[in-house]
């Protein structure tokens, strides 16, 4: 029976949840195929879709390797969005979201640049030189800087203080949003450059 309804949505969770409950309980830290529960179709986008949105990038490599990583922000995306995680476990993958929007807005600057900055331009370099050439707004120079200065936060070594309460939803909401945004702008403005 499909779900028509918010509170058959509400039962309906419960009775998974309750499910999937007792299979760990069952199973503990045992793993079998048996207890393998099938991801849902309709969330995760192919790279196909991917490789287009970013078409700009004229290394196909580059493009699939990103559209591999937008398919594992999806698949981290999900699992934040469609299960009651909470506590450090919720703030991980958050981090994780947070920390793959980065490296991608690193790869995606480094290569739109290549050839109008040095091969050793920093992060900030590259925000700064898409701001200059009109690729990007200060405001979303600032949003793209904040990214890579949490992103930075995967090397544990530089933290130095408790990750405890430090990453949010929210935030891993504002590290999609940067990195749609320096997306369609690098679009917008490739398609504006004389080739």
């Amino acid at each position: 029976m499909a779900i028509a309804n918010d509170h058959q949505l509400r039962e309906t969770a419960e009775k998974v949840s309750a499910l999937i409950q007792e299979m760990q309980n069952y199973l503990g830290e045992r793993n079998t195929e048996e207890g393998k529960i099938r991801f849902p179709y309709g969330f995760i986008r192919t790279a196909k879709h991917f490789r287009a949105r970013i078409a700009f990038l004229d290394d196909h490599t580059l493009q699939s390797n990103i559209a591999y990583t937008l398919i594992l922000s999806d698949v981290l995306r999900w699992a934040l969005n469609r299960m009651h995680v909470v506590g450090t476990a919720r703030e991980m993958l958050a981090k994780q979201i947070i920390c793959v929007m980065g490296g991608i807005a690193e790869s995606t600057t480094k290569h739109y640049l290549r050839g109008q900055v040095s091969t050793h331009a920093g992060y900030k370099a590259r925000t700064a030189k898409l701001v200059e050439i009109g690729a990007i707004n200060q405001e979303l120079k600032e949003e793209l800087d904040w990214l890579w200065d949490t992103r930075m936060n995967e090397h544990l070594f530089l933290v130095g203080d408790l990750e405890y309460q430090r990453y949010s939803v929210r935030e891993s909401n504002r590290a999609v949003r940067a990195f749609k945004s320096l997306r369609e702008s690098l679009e917008t403005h490739h398609a504006a450059t004389p080739k």
